[in-house]
């Protein structure tokens, strides 16, 4: 796999582009790799970080005033303030950082089978009403978060394959543009 790579590359790249297709390709390439931000999804993000951060001043009083449940409502605050802090990177940028976020899913998508483990496991335990829902729910986690996964995966491929064929529609149209007498 990694010499058809190669050869392709240098297939590719035997002749160069001129200046401006070189331009034009890098440009179309950066919207397929990392697309600006649609006004819905700037919406969509716009909510998002309005929730997260109304969430922050419920889990500081939480923390202040629950003391039973202080490490849930502390976990809370962390994951609204990290919420935020990400939805505020995106919107800063103006593009979603495809290759982070696909990263994150894996990540999450690993972390959900630890947490539908555990779950599972404390349930099998102690077994009660509480610890099925408990464990019910470890199992929704791992299903949703492996969906996204998926779904990112499918989405990243798609923009592979955008970026190979335009490279190989540059290529064409630079050689299309080129005269080469043809010999009989």
């Amino acid at each position: 796999m990694l010499h058809e790579k190669d050869l392709r590359d240098n297939l590719l790249s035997a002749e160069p582009l001129s200046p401006q297709r070189q331009q034009r390709f890098r440009e179309e390439l950066a919207q397929i790799v990392e697309p600006r931000l649609s006004r819905g999804y700037r919406l969509y993000y716009i909510v998002t970080l309005c929730c997260a951060v109304s969430g922050l001043p419920g889990a500081a009083c939480g923390i202040a005033f629950d003391a039973p449940h202080r490490r849930i409502w502390a976990l809370s605050l962390l994951a609204f303030t990290a919420l935020a802090g990400w939805i505020l990177h995106i919107l800063r940028r103006g593009a979603e950082p495809l290759s982070a976020m696909q990263g994150m899913s894996k990540a999450m998508a690993g972390i959900s089978v630890v947490v539908a483990g555990s779950l599972i496991y404390h349930g099998l335990q102690r077994p009660s009403l509480a610890g099925i829902l408990w464990a019910m729910l470890g199992v929704l986690l791992f299903l949703l978060t492996s969906s996204i996964n998926q779904w990112n995966r499918v989405i990243m491929a798609e923009r592979t394959m955008r970026e190979h064929l335009l490279r190989v529609e540059y290529r064409l149209a630079e050689l299309a543009t080129r005269e080469t007498p043809i010999k009989p």
